[in-house]
């Protein structure tokens, strides 16, 4: 079955800004709905000791794959003649759907807005006409996608802070409910100054509270109170900063990185913070936790996918310029399915960019 559409775009090009007018129909009288879904487990070979097979993982039979049959509007074109399709208007079309050597995004317009269902990611495998008496009436698309998902229209959070702390939530309604989701992230500086951003739904909360001032800063009773869980815990704590006592301070003051470690010497990377305000609740908590210095000229874009840090001209930012010294255990931004609570400080603008796929075939 062809898909149905009333336009689409692909390499920034839409199929109605071409000088002669298409509409989309279908030439097969096949109505069945490809979805894709088609899975082979990956296994290990069986013998006479080992009757039940080893699953090492599932994986794709193959791609999604449709055709877009087009034809000239005969709303715009009186007569036979001019229905015709001729071969500049092929060239036209073909150069443009088959120029690209590497899969693109394709995007959908269909009659009902709430379809949130319109774009797929591949190329167009072939192409080929539709004749009638030896004359081209028609063009089938065949466009072939690199998986059997089909994905939203980017979906943008952003998030201003003006040396504060702000919480917001994130949902991640994709279909792949066993997967994370890797967005691009988006810091626009207002100063000079340090941020941070945590995903709290993607942490180990190990211990929350209310700080309360036992030394002389708020910041030495964050310290006092990290040292105090780890004793509980049968931890010792080793900082991963520099200087007499290795206890780098970051966010004004505000954060701090640590191991934890065991009698056994296994060590697990830690962080403590606590909200500068009237509440001063403190958490102390492993993973989801992301810091780095800013400067006002020098907007950053995270791809968090392909762990890559770019500037506004897309030339590699290293982390000593970010202020991230200890990266073994660096924290890359994800989005669990549901609802990520985020919480941010700084003074900047915070976008989070990223698409949900949709199990929904053609």
């Amino acid at each position: 079955m062809a898909k149905q559409f009333i336009d689409f775009s692909f390499l920034e090009k839409r199929l109605s800004s071409l000088p002669s007018k298409y509409i989309s129909v279908g030439f097969d009288t096949d109505d069945t709905i490809a979805l894709g879904m088609e899975r082979e487990m990956e296994t290990g070979e069986t013998n006479k000791y080992r009757l039940e097979p080893n699953y090492f993982n599932d994986k794709w039979s193959g791609g999604l794959e449709f055709d877009l049959d087009i034809i000239k509007n005969p709303c715009e074109y009186n007569g036979q003649e001019n229905l015709e399709i001729t071969k500049n208007e092929i060239r036209e079309i073909t150069r443009w759907l088959t120029s690209s050597h590497y899969p693109e995004w394709i995007q959908f317009e269909y009659e009902s807005s709430d379809d949130e269902v319109t774009n797929y990611y591949g190329w167009f495998s072939n192409i080929e006409n539709f004749v009638v008496a030896g004359i081209v009436y028609g063009l089938k698309l065949h466009f072939k996608c690199t998986t059997p998902f089909a994905y939203t229209d980017v979906k943008t959070f952003k998030q201003s802070v003006a040396n504060t702390y702000k919480n917001f939530l994130i949902n991640n309604d994709s279909d792949c409910l066993n997967e994370y989701i890797y967005p691009q992230i988006t810091i626009k500086p207002n100063s000079n100054n340090q941020m941070f951003f945590c995903n709290l739904s993607d942490v180990t909360l190990l211990e929350s509270g209310t700080l309360t001032k036992s030394s002389s800063t708020y910041f030495e009773s964050l310290i006092d109170t990290l040292e105090k869980y780890a004793k509980s815990k049968g931890y010792t704590v080793r900082y991963t900063g520099i200087g007499a006592k290795e206890i780098e301070s970051l966010c004004n003051d505000t954060a701090v990185q640590f191991y934890l470690v065991d009698k056994y010497a296994n060590e697990m990377k830690c962080t403590a913070f606590y909200i500068n305000d009237s509440t001063k609740q403190y958490k102390i908590l492993t993973g989801g936790f992301f810091y780095l210095s800013l400067y006002k000229s020098l907007n950053i874009y995270i791809d968090t996918k392909r762990l890559i840090i770019n500037d506004e001209l897309g030339r590699m930012v290293t982390y000593d310029k970010l202020g991230i010294n200890d990266v073994d255990q660096m924290y890359w931004f994800r989005l669990i399915p549901g609802n990520n609570t985020i919480q941010i400080y700084g003074d900047c603008t915070f976008e989070v960019k990223f698409r949900e796929e949709r199990k929904v075939g053609e």
